[in-house]
């Protein structure tokens, strides 16, 4: 499936979301987010976001008395895998072993780096 992609600040309200298996408010939301990210985004800031991701159909809401929850409509490991492979497309032509040995450049792989590449390799074919 082709998804919206996030923002960079969607990306940390989803981050948050994502972290745990139940449902948020945006007080909650707001508490992780300013935490675990060190922002100093406000009440607004972080309720503008959840809204954007209503909209893009990363989350939905479901009223509990006063509260709103957030739910997880997309899991992380979907969106993950799709930006890992749309990010191999275009940076990479699609060629995942370009993509590997771009990373070989930058930071050497150790020798258990290279057995458990191996090891995934030989599992696929």
């Amino acid at each position: 499936m082709k998804y919206i992609t996030l923002t960079a600040s969607e990306t940390l309200v989803m981050k948050c979301i994502w972290s745990t298996s139940q449902e948020l408010s945006l007080a909650d939301i707001f508490e992780m987010v300013n935490k675990e990210y060190h922002k100093g985004w406000k009440y607004q800031t972080v309720s503008t976001f959840l809204a954007k991701l209503v909209q893009k159909k990363f989350v939905c809401t479901r009223r509990e008395g006063h509260r709103i929850l957030y739910q997880v409509l997309i899991t992380e490991e979907d969106y993950r895998a799709e930006q890992a492979l749309e990010f191999v497309n275009f940076w990479n032509k699609g060629s995942l072993s370009q993509f590997v040995l771009s990373f070989h450049k930058e930071k050497k792989l150790t020798k258990e780096e290279l057995e458990e590449l191996k090891k995934i390799v030989s599992s696929l074919s």
